[in-house]
């Protein structure tokens, strides 16, 4: 996508971490913006902010992992709008437990928002994205779409799956004017370990604070999104420790799996 400038994109999970940051970094690029959150609060927030600014911003809140929201939300911002240039599905949580111990409800949780509700927004978003010249599906996968860790079975099921479906819709689209980009984020500054479900309570405040002061900033995570759709990349990683990870699983697959569940023993 040559520009921003203009162009109508739609954020899911706008309201805080990498969905926040990338409002912003797409806002100065004088794009117009409906955001998308399930946390009013937070979503009016943003969307004040960017409105002082100078920005065209609409606020929309929705709950991805529901059809019906997700279902009626391209007609509600095509009225704000007119159009619809970009979807960047970035809304996702986690659950920070061992498979034996977490309960399928929480599985079913995680699912229905990281690849459910993923998929919602391709298929009810698309017909309106195929009529612009120049369109632009946004896809959050993980470093743990390439590898798997204890502890984030779910998770990695979840952001394996957003990585295969989103390589197919490449492929599937490549003959219309929309393109896909496929995110694999290392670790990020955002919130995604403070707001995930988790057992244990001390694990995860030792997550979160390793996450604070290892992980890369969210407002430099966006800009790398951002430039890999303006370049129409395909996939894009993000961060050292995301790079290394994928490097190590292509060239040693079972190996470095191996040596992962060495390590946890």
């Amino acid at each position: 996508m040559k520009t921003l400038h203009q162009k109508v994109v739609v954020i899911t999970g706008a309201a805080s971490g990498i969905g926040q940051a990338l409002a912003r970094a797409i806002a100065a690029r004088g794009a117009v913006l409906a955001l998308v959150d399930i946390d009013e609060s937070g979503l009016q927030a943003i969307s004040e902010e960017l409105s002082k600014t100078g920005s065209t911003v609409s606020s929309h809140r929705a709950d991805v992992s529901d059809r019906a929201s997700m279902e009626q939300l391209p007609s509600a911002i095509v009225t704000a709008h007119g159009s619809i240039d970009v979807l960047i599905n970035n809304a996702g949580v986690s659950v920070g437990a061992m498979f034996d111990d977490h309960s399928i409800e929480d599985a079913e949780w995680l699912l229905d928002i990281n690849l459910k509700g993923l998929i919602y927004g391709c298929k009810f978003f698309l017909p309106y994205l195929k009529q612009s010249p120049e369109a632009h599906i946004v896809n959050l996968s993980s470093m743990f779409g390439f590898f798997s860790m204890p502890g984030q079975a779910m998770y990695s099921a979840s952001k394996a799956g957003v990585r295969g479906f989103s390589e197919a819709l490449w492929t599937e689209l490549a003959s219309t004017t929309v393109r896909v980009t496929t995110v694999h984020p290392g670790t990020i500054r955002s919130n995604v370990i403070r707001t995930s479900r988790m057992l244990d309570a001390d694990a995860q405040a030792k997550a979160s604070e390793l996450q604070e002061k290892y992980g890369m900033p969210t407002d430099k995570a966006a800009e790398k999104i951002v430039r890999a759709v303006e370049r129409k990349k395909l996939r894009v990683i993000v961060g050292a420790d995301a790079h290394i990870a994928e490097f190590l699983k292509r060239i040693f697959p079972v190996s470095f799996q191996r040596f992962i569940g060495f390590f946890f023993r």
